[in-house]
């Protein structure tokens, strides 16, 4: 029997250059049972296609919320046919009632427990419509890589933790893996990482560090463990700002293979950090404790790249886009991740935002596709949805061709060279989109959202936009 597991492609999607496997993946093919084969279809890679020649006995999708509609479409030609559909991830698990019209079964919450469950069930002919398989504590299963093979990625995924406990309002990790922040052993995690053949890594936390003492003593133990088995990795990550509290933390990292390390800073400004309820310890120390600890952890040789957030309540078209460039000149960050505030299904800001009647896209779930954190899909008391655009615009001219080229040479010759390239990879990623949607044009500025920063946006969309 067969099962075709499909990573749909979102038209309209931030990400055009797909830098890592979709991990996800890996692990329902490795509690996918043996007389089963399983082939994926990673159409962030190849691009879509029709599938009226795929042959399966079961389909597995999965989506994030811009994916959605893809997802569906997918689901409808295989289920027009008679294969079984199953659907899975943040989505479907955040949204079931919608994602239960479009496929046979959903599953809900993490598959390792599950899954094989799934498998006996179809091959009894008995699917149920709902499985959940919610958070299953510590333990991650090791992921079947094979099915990625087919495709070429700049990094190979890894695990080594799940959860997080920040629960920020606008972050819908925390509703689908939960607050609990939990560990893999280090043993577990070496022995992963040293039978993966190629040199790059990823780690696909959402917080490899945490936060509690538990968490720092097991991050030192597993970074002593790695530089320890001299494994010859070079990796990335996410962490918080606390990583950067002292210099043990960061100059471990670097010996066991650390490049770089991916941080959500998401504003300067602590009146909008509250708003956010991104308020902890380390936001309410304010931007000095940012520029130190983005400072220490570079001199330790490790790349940062730092993620903020446009379009938050308390911002306006003075401090929307002037203070993530400020700070990011002054603290040389070597790559950026700009984001528009986007209330995501399933958090307190959807919650939020839908009650207080700002919502301006919800002809689901169509309108899904507009859910990429780079367009506004709100109304903002302090900012139209055309000036938004514009800031946005001018923070995306960090990526311009010439100035990347400038920040490789200057991380490379004052971080290192290795942080110099994986930040580069990254940074490449917004330029190449930035291209694509004519973000560098000489008069970008429009008086409604632009059509060239719009992801490549259908013409019935910018018709519907609301300035």
């Amino acid at each position: 029997m067969k099962l075709v597991l499909i990573n749909p492609r979102n038209p309209v999607s931030l990400y055009g250059d797909y830098l890592w496997q979709p991990l996800a993946f890996g692990y329902v093919a490795a509690v996918t049972p043996p007389h089963w084969t399983v082939e994926l279809i990673d159409e962030q890679v190849e691009g879509t296609r029709d599938y009226g020649d795929v042959q399966a006995d079961l389909v597995g999708l999965t989506a994030f919320t811009p994916q959605a509609p893809r997802a569906y479409a997918i689901a409808a030609k295989f289920r027009s046919r008679g294969i079984p559909v199953v659907m899975g991830g943040i989505h479907a698990s955040l949204v079931q009632g919608e994602a239960a019209r479009h496929a046979d079964a959903l599953f809900i919450g993490e598959c390792e427990a599950l899954w094989p469950t799934v498998i006996a069930d179809v091959e009894a002919g008995r699917l149920q419509p709902v499985y959940n398989g919610g958070t299953r504590g510590e333990s991650i299963v090791q992921p079947d890589r094979r099915i990625f093979e087919k495709y070429t990625y700049e990094y190979v995924s890894a695990q080594t933790s799940r959860g997080c406990p920040m629960d920020c309002s606008f972050c819908s990790v925390t509703v689908f893996n939960g607050r609990l922040f939990r560990m893999r052993t280090v043993d577990e995690v070496v022995a992963e990482v040293a039978a993966i053949p190629q040199r790059d890594i990823i780690f696909v936390d959402d917080d490899l560090n945490g936060f509690s003492r538990k968490a720092k003593q097991r991050c030192l133990d597993l970074f002593r463990a790695m530089a320890d088995a001299k494994l010859g990795k070079q990796w990335i990550t996410q962490v918080t700002i606390n990583f950067g509290d002292d210099d043990e933390l960061p100059a471990l990292a670097r010996a066991a293979g650390c490049a770089g390390v991916f941080i959500g800073l998401e504003s300067t400004d602590k009146q909008s950090l509250t708003l956010i309820r991104k308020d902890g310890t380390s936001q309410r120390r304010g931007v000095d404790y940012y520029r130190e600890n983005v400072a220490r952890i570079r001199r330790h040789g490790v790349g940062v790249v730092g993620s903020f957030i446009l379009g938050i309540d308390t911002q306006d078209m003075n401090t929307v886009a002037g203070d993530i460039l400020r700070f990011a000149a002054e603290t040389d960050l070597d790559g950026l991740n700009p984001t528009i505030l986007t209330p995501l299904p399933g958090t307190r800001d959807y919650a939020k935002y839908d009650a207080d009647g700002r919502i301006l896209f919800k002809n689901y779930p169509q309108d899904w596709e507009k859910y990429t954190l780079a367009f506004p899909v709100t109304s903002m008391p302090n900012i139209s949805g055309a000036g938004l655009m514009r800031k946005y615009i001018e923070v995306l001219q960090f990526f311009r061709p010439e100035r990347i080229i400038e920040r490789y040479w200057r991380t490379h010759d004052t971080v290192s060279p290795e942080a110099a390239w994986h930040t580069f990879l990254w940074n490449r990623v917004w330029t190449n989109y930035c291209l694509r949607n004519g973000a560098f044009r000489s008069s970008p500025l429009v008086d409604s959202y632009p059509a060239a920063i719009a992801h490549e946006v259908p013409a019935r969309i910018l018709s519907e936009v609301r300035s």
